[in-house]
């Protein structure tokens, strides 16, 4: 299912496609908050992850990370042809939609 993302909210206006959303169990949300007064919800389950923002989910799988986790979206975002991606170590991210960048996320308790 193909929806066009806006991240208007962010001052970037970009096509996304959504994933199909998979159960993800007992399994809790973790809240991220970002600079510029981005962000985000993820959830884990085994190697699967599950991308909440505003109004859009992705499906992220886990991939090969030297250090740290890496999630990565099947689908591509259309207008960049880029996956989404999610790079983590301890309580801090980075999350990579095409040309938007989240930078210096932090877990919110």
């Amino acid at each position: 299912m193909k929806r066009l993302l806006v991240l208007a909210i962010f001052g970037v206006l970009g096509g996304c496609s959504s994933a199909t959303v998979t159960d993800m169990g007992t399994a809790k949300p973790i809240h991220y908050e970002c600079d510029a007064g981005r962000n985000f919800d993820i959830t884990f389950n085994n190697d699967d992850a599950l991308l909440t923002l505003a109004k859009e989910e992705y499906l992220l799988k886990n991939a090969v990370t030297a250090s740290g986790m890496r999630y990565v979206s099947s689908e591509l975002i259309e207008d960049s042809g880029t996956a989404v991606e999610f790079l983590g170590k301890g309580y801090e991210a980075t999350l990579e939609l095409g040309p938007v960048v989240f930078n210096n996320c932090v877990v919110v308790k």
